[in-house]
């Protein structure tokens, strides 16, 4: 057998008595009781068996019948609460663990959230709750292989004790053999050689199983895709029916049904059907073995009926344990193998809110970008290079350029999402890393362009956990320009999407930027960031919601990134990026005096779509 991975067994030990340490108790509970269970009633009726065909003593019968009738009813109840303690903390541990991995990614350093390689640990840590390689997977692994190893322990004392408590001979002459030592010697080789044998052969069909479930990580992320996500998700309705993809879809889905039927009969089946041919050959050699054993020992009287009926049961018990502790076995091995996803996704490094220097709410800030450059974790390319710039209170600043130029970077590290390559940023005076992060980030209310809203209600998107303020909720939804959603909506708690709610709204894309532009009036922070939040509105619209933001920020620094150079003309300062550098700053009229620059010709170049020759 291939060594079990014991650190990885240990870790998940330790994090599942962390998140639900009772989880671990009633398997465990569980499987004593499981496995002592059907070792008495063996031991009673062959006790009943013998008394029926000895004696016949009707007052032990009746002390033997009642123990046995109450073990069971006692069993039945305790088997019964286990069977209910178990379903509850199953579910709870399984609700508890999805809490921390979600937990974990929240606390997690934002720069890891957006990597590939955290993605895919995480659709592998996904994949294992529906390959059995999760992590509850390898408690119930390590229960059942508990429970086995008592089985078999209890099978072997019972087995040997009936051997060794023999009753007198009464056919000594007819087989002389059977009662010598050598016939016990040769009846353990048997069954040593025969369980090597059969250990092996489990061994092989366990990888096999291990390995097919580990390539179904990748199948049931597309099960999923082309199943849930695509087919039963009501939002692709539209465009299913209107492109009509349904033969599409149904051509994708029954390949995949196909090909993992091929997977699992070429990778599984057909390497495993010598496995189980041999496995049953061993089976039947070992049990010829033993009953030839048992029939002889009674033949000659050496056993009574009650002690075959002992052994035969014990024998079963035995081959039982010992097939399902490999089994457990090779499959919690398996388990841990995969577990190191886990393990690798918790270790990731956690936002460490350095700073502790407290902030003075003074409501006049100044932030400036002194060198500024940035590369992304693992790339060699700066995204941005030497930024030097500087955002005032009371002052609007667009930022503007062409895809890739780095707006959308600067804007995550002033949010300190990330810290900078090089150079540094300061905010009245003193570097912003050294600021205690909770109140640093306070004075942030940003929109960014990969927004999220969430399918609660409507109100909760808005108040985003702060205190509820109705009165200026709807000030806030007029203020982005959603006087309609107030007329319209009788009910101002109604949920966005139907995920939660089936009386849900479907908001439109516009609807939701908007949305999300009341939600960061809402949060009434010093400094606001629109991150080109408003793509989904025709070029009227955005006008006015910047217009009436303009208004509504007062003496608050205010950040404006957009394509749309017309919405931008209102601010005190631009400043044009290109490839990662600043190339130009000023204001609206005299960045359009300059022929030769940057923002000139953006300018002209957006211009065009809107003249009629």
């Amino acid at each position: 057998m291939k060594k079990l991975n014991i650190s990885s067994v240990k870790i998940a030990i330790k994090k599942i008595y962390e998140i639900r340490k009772e989880y671990i108790r009633v398997l465990m509970g569980d499987a004593l009781l499981q496995a002592i269970r059907p070792f008495i009633p063996i031991i009673l009726s062959a006790l009943i068996l013998d008394e029926l065909l000895g004696d016949k003593s009707q007052g032990k019968l009746m002390v033997l019948s009642l123990m046995l009738v109450g073990f069971m009813l006692l069993t039945h109840i305790i088997s019964g609460y286990f069977t209910k303690r178990y379903s509850e903390e199953s579910n709870l541990m399984i609700s508890h663990y999805f809490f921390s991995l979600s937990k974990k990614t929240m606390k997690m350093k934002y720069e890891y959230i957006e990597k590939k390689e955290t993605l895919d640990l995480l659709h592998q840590i996904e994949g294992a709750s529906s390959s059995f390689m999760a992590i509850w997977n390898i408690a119930e692994y390590m229960q059942k292989g508990m429970l086995a190893i008592i089985e078999i322990i209890l099978s072997t004392v019972l087995i040997v004790t009936m051997f060794m408590n023999s009753n007198e001979v009464v056919r000594t002459s007819e087989i002389p053999l059977i009662q010598s030592p050598v016939s016990y010697v040769f009846l353990g080789l048997v069954l040593l050689i025969g369980l090597y044998f059969y250990s092996l052969l489990q061994t092989k069909v366990g990888e096999t199983a291990a390995n097919d479930m580990k390539g179904a990580v990748g199948g049931n992320r597309i099960f999923s895709y082309l199943f849930f996500r695509m087919s039963n998700n009501y939002e692709n309705g539209k465009d299913i029916r209107v492109y009509k993809a349904q033969g599409l879809l149904h051509e994708k889905m029954k390949g995949f049904v196909k090909n993992n039927y091929y997977e699992c009969d070429e990778f599984f089946v057909k390497p495993n059907i010598k496995h189980f041919t041999l496995i049953n050959l061993v089976n039947v050699i070992m049990l010829v073995a033993v009953y030839t054993f048992i029939i002889l020992k009674a033949y000659i009287g050496a056993i009574t009926v009650g002690a075959i009926f002992i052994q035969i049961n014990a024998i079963m018990r035995l081959y039982e344990g010992v097939g399902s502790f490999l089994n457990q076995y090779n499959m919690l091995r398996a388990a841990c193998e995969h577990f190191k996803y886990s393990i690798e996704f918790f270790d990731l490094p956690e936002m460490k809110k350095e700073g502790t220097k407290k902030l003075q709410k003074t409501g006049d800030y100044v932030f400036e970008f002194k060198d500024v450059s940035f590369k992304y974790p693992g790339s060699e390319s700066l995204v941005l290079d030497k930024i030097n710039m500087t955002i005032k209170s009371g002052q609007r600043l667009a930022v503007v350029g062409m895809n890739g130029a780095g707006k959308t970077t600067m804007i995550k590290l002033l949010c300190r999402l990330y810290e900078p390559t090089e150079g540094v940023i300061t905010l009245n005076g003193m570097n912003i890393s050294d600021i205690d992060f909770d109140d640093y980030i306070d004075l942030f209310s940003v929109v960014f362009q990969d927004f999220q809203l969430f399918s609660f209600g409507m109100d909760k998107n808005i108040f985003s956990g702060r205190e509820e303020d109705y009165d200026k909720l709807k000030e806030n939804l007029k203020g982005a320009g959603l006087e309609n959603i107030l007329e319209e909506l009788d009910n101002i708690h109604v949920a966005m999407g139907k995920n939660f709610d089936e009386n849900g709204r479907d908001f439109s894309g516009g609807e939701k930027q908007k949305l999300a532009i009341a939600r960061a009036l809402y949060r009434g922070a010093p400094i606001v960031i629109l991150d080109e939040p408003t793509a989904a509105l025709d070029p009227v619209a955005e006008y006015d919601i910047y217009t009436r933001f303009n208004t509504l920020v007062k003496d608050k620094a205010a950040v404006f990134i957009s394509h749309r150079l017309s919405s931008c003309r209102f601010c005190h300062n631009i400043a044009v990026f290109d490839k990662g550098k600043i190339v130009q700053t000023g204001d609206h009229e005299s960045l359009l005096l300059n022929e030769s620059g940057k923002y000139h010709e953006l300018w002209h170049a957006q211009a065009q779509h809107y003249v009629y020759e």
